[in-house]
């Protein structure tokens, strides 16, 4: 059995996993090649373990961070496969279900935000 997403440490590998996926993808690392993965990582895991574990601090506007890029339904759909497949890699559990609900919400708000 899997560990569940109960750590910041969790999240912050699940982030890392997420972005060696992301990285290599042929379709959507073109958003993320340039930015600086060691301060943003951390941010990113941030505001996951905020949403799933109660962790506080995270104080950033996730959505005009990313209001500049120009993403398209293809680009939020790939982007939320490859981090429930991310998940399902690494953990499962409560939080583990949790995360792939709020992504799968946050994709949605985005989607309809941006597009």
């Amino acid at each position: 059995m899997k560990n569940d997403i109960i750590t910041f440490d969790d999240c912050l590998f699940l982030i890392r996993k997420f972005y060696d996926k992301l990285l290599v993808d042929d379709q959507i690392a073109h958003f993320f090649v340039s930015l600086h993965l060691d301060e943003h990582i951390p941010k990113v895991a941030e505001f996951w373990a905020f949403l799933l574990i109660d962790r506080p601090g995270y104080n950033n506007n996730m959505m005009s961070a990313h209001a500049k890029l120009d993403l398209k339904e293809k680009d939020f759909d790939r982007w939320l496969a490859l981090f429930h497949e991310t998940i399902n890699e690494y953990f499962e559990g409560e939080k583990a279900e949790m995360a792939k609900q709020r992504s799968t919400l946050i994709a949605w708000t985005m989607r309809s935000k941006m597009g």
